[in-house]
């Protein structure tokens, strides 16, 4: 018994502690079949420090940095991130591969 809730315990924090990792990621938009330039631009379109670009036609993700002079570059995505991103499209049976800089 007391094993069972210790599991249902540990279940219930990983699954708050996913939902909020989720709440806390940089604003991801969509631009489907895009070139560098269109990716860059849909970037700059959402105002922040950090975004990701998804790319459902040619299956990636992008992440955008925009430096204290307002460049925007291309950033590497770490794993973990794009294993967030894939859990929040889940529902697209699509996994995503990160273009690397």
């Amino acid at each position: 018994m007391k094993k069972k809730i210790t599991q249902i315990t540990l279940l219930s924090a990983g699954l708050l502690f996913s939902s909020v990792s989720l709440a806390a990621m940089s604003p991801i938009t969509k631009c489907n079949d895009c070139s560098d330039k269109d990716a860059v631009a849909t970037a700059k379109a959402q105002n922040d420090d950090s975004v990701y670009v998804v790319d459902f036609v040619n299956r990636t993700a992008k992440k955008f940095v925009t430096d204290a002079q307002g460049t925007t570059l291309l950033s590497k995505i770490s794993v973990g991130e794009l294993n967030r991103i894939n859990q929040q499209f889940d529902y697209r049976k699509v996994n995503l591969r990160a273009v690397k800089p």
